[in-house]
C-alpha cells in the first residue's frame, strides 16, 4: 500500500445531519511523530442547518490580521509565493510545521499564527533546513526512528541551521523547547565520537549556504527589479525644479525686461535673463517644484535650463530659474547636506532616506542587540525625519528612542551613531554591569 494508508471511520449521523471522518497517514519529518494521521472532514450541516453553520463560522473563524502586524522578509516570502525553493513550502492554518520526506514538501502554519515574524521565519529555516538532506539534495538521510541518535542528530543539524541563517538575515532565532530534549544524546554521543561535531558542523555548512545562496539571489534580484522601476519610473516622471538665481527689482534691471515683454519676445527675455545668471549653482533655500510659488507669479518664458518669471503686483519684478533635474538635486544633497536647504530639498532628502531604509529592510530586518541582551527595532519615519527605536505591536512600532536623522552621512553611519547612543545609556548596560560583577565574585 506504500506510505500512505486510507482511514475510513464510521460516519455520524443526527436527525439530517451526517459527519463523515476520513484520515491517511504520511511519513514526516516531524519531532513528535515519524507517522501521523491527516484527517479530514466531510459534513452537509451548511446545506441542512444553514443558521447552524454560519454561528460556528463566526465563532470559529480567523481573527483578522491588521497590516503590519509582523515583520516580513521580502526574499523569502517571494521565495514561498513563486515556488523557488528546492521544494515546495505551503503555509497552512494548522498547528504543525514539518518537512515530509516521502512527499518532499514544507508543511508550516501561516505567519499570522506566530508570535512573531522572527518566530516564523525561524521555524521555516528549520524545516528548510531539513530539507536540504533530500535525496539528489544532500543525501543526509538514513532510515531512523524517532528518538533515535540519528534523528536527534538531524534535528540538531536543523537547529543550528535556522540559527545560523537566522543571525545572517538580522532575525533572532529561539532554540526549540522539544530541541533540549536531544540535548543529552548530543552530549553522549560526543563524548564516544570526537568526529560527531566536525561531521555535524559540516552538515550544517552545507545545508546553511544552500538557504542563504537562495535567499541571497532573490534578495539581488527584487532590488534588482526595485532599482530598474525607479529609474524607470524617474524617466517617466522625470521631477523638474526651480532655483531662483535672481531676483530683479530694480527700474534698471527691469526696464529692458519690460520692453522684451511688451513686444512678446521671449527668446530676448530668455537671452537677457541669462545674463544674471553667475554661475554659482543650485540656491538651496530657494528651490522649489514650481517656477511660480507667489500671489500674482507669472511664467512669462522657458527653455530647456532657464525660467523667467515675471510678478505686476509688486512693482513688476522679475524672477530668473535655473531648471534642474530630481537627479542633479539628490546628487548634491549627496556633496552638500541640507543644513541651509529649504523644505523643497529637504523633502528630497527625506524621500532618499525613505528608500535606503526600505532597501535595507528588504534584505534584514534592522535591530540592534542591546549589551543586557535586549533587542530594539529601527524604523524610519519620514514625516518627523526621525529614526524611531523600539518594540513592535500590532498597531505598528511603540517608539522608545527618537534621534533625528543626519542627511549629511549615509543610512549605515546613521544607524552607527544611534546604537553608539544607545549603548551609552545605563537602562541596557545595567544587566551587563551586574553580570560583569557577578562573574569577579566568583572568582
Amino acid at each position: 500500500m506504500g506510505n500512505n494508508v486510507s482511514l475510513l471511520m464510521a460516519s455520524r449521523i443526527h436527525g439530517d445531519v451526517y459527519v463523515r471522518f476520513r484520515g491517511r497517514y504520511a511519513e514526516t519529518c516531524r519531532r513528535k511523530a515519524v507517522r501521523r494521521c491527516i484527517p479530514s472532514l466531510q459534513t452537509n450541516l451548511q446545506e441542512a442547518r444553514p443558521e447552524l453553520w454560519q454561528k460556528l463560522e463566526q465563532e470559529n473563524s480567523r481573527p483578522a490580521i491588521e497590516e503590519g502586524e509582523h515583520y516580513s522578509f521580502a526574499p523569502v516570502d517571494t521565495m514561498i509565493r513563486d515556488n523557488l525553493w528546492i521544494c515546495p513550502i505551503t503555509p497552512k492554518y494548522q498547528n504543525d510545521a514539518y518537512y515530509s520526506i516521502t512527499k518532499n514538501e514544507i508543511i508550516v502554519p501561516e505567519k499570522e499564527q506566530f508570535r512573531s515574524g522572527e518566530s516564523f521565519y525561524g521555524t521555516l529555516f528549520h524545516e528548510m533546513t531539513h530539507s536540504t538532506g533530500a535525496e539528489g539534495v544532500l543525501d543526509r538521510f538514513k532510515p531512523t526512528t524517532f528518538g533515535s541518535p540519528e534523528y536527534a542528530r538531524e534535528e540538531l543539524v536543523a537547529e543550528l541551521g535556522s540559527a545560523l541563517v537566522a543571525q545572517r538575515y538580522g532575525m533572532t532565532k529561539h532554540i526549540k523547547e522539544e530541541s533540549c530534549a536531544y540535548l543529552k544524546g548530543w552530549l553522549d554521543e560526543l563524548k564516544e565520537s570526537p568526529q560527531f561535531i566536525k561531521t555535524t558542523l559540516l552538515d550544517v555548512k552545507r545545508a546553511t549556504s544552500i538557504i542563504t545562496q537562495k535567499v541571497d539571489k532573490i534578495a539581488q534580484e527584487l532590488e534588482q527589479n526595485v532599482g530598474e522601476k525607479q529609474e524607470n519610473g524617474a524617466a517617466a516622471k522625470e521631477k523638474t525644479f526651480y532655483s531662483s538665481v535672481a531676483y530683479l527689482q530694480f527700474s534698471d534691471d527691469t526696464r529692458p525686461l519690460d520692453e522684451l515683454r511688451e513686444k512678446g519676445d521671449c527668446e530676448g527675455l530668455l537671452t537677457l535673463a541669462k545674463e544674471y545668471y553667475d554661475g554659482n549653482g543650485i540656491n538651496e533655500q530657494h528651490t522649489y517644484l514650481s517656477a511660480t510659488n507667489n500671489k500674482g507669479d507669472s511664467l512669462i518664458a522657458e527653455d530647456e535650463n532657464f525660467a523667467v518669471v515675471y510678478n505686476g503686483s509688486v512693482g513688476g519684478t522679475y524672477e530668473v530659474m535655473l531648471k534642474f533635474t530630481e537627479q542633479e538635486i539628490r546628487d548634491h544633497i549627496r556633496r552638500y547636506g541640507v543644513d541651509i536647504a529649504g523644505e523643497t530639498i529637504k523633502e528630497v532628502a527625506r524621500e532618499m532616506a525613505a528608500e535606503q531604509f526600505s532597501a535595507l529592510a528588504h534584505q534584514k530586518i534592522p535591530a540592534f542587540e542591546m549589551p543586557n541582551g535586549d533587542v530594539l527595532y529601527v524604523e524610519y519615519n519620514k514625516d518627523s525625519d526621525m529614526l524611531d527605536v523600539g518594540q513592535p505591536t500590532n498597531a505598528g512600532l511603540v517608539a522608545q528612542h527618537r534621534f533625528p536623522y543626519d542627511h549629511n552621512i549615509g543610512l549605515d553611519a546613521n544607524l552607527q551613531a544611534v546604537n553608539e547612543k544607545l549603548n551609552e545609556l545605563e537602562e541596557y548596560r545595567a544587566e551587563l554591569q551586574e553580570a560583569e560583577y557577578s562573574v569577579g565574585m566568583r572568582r
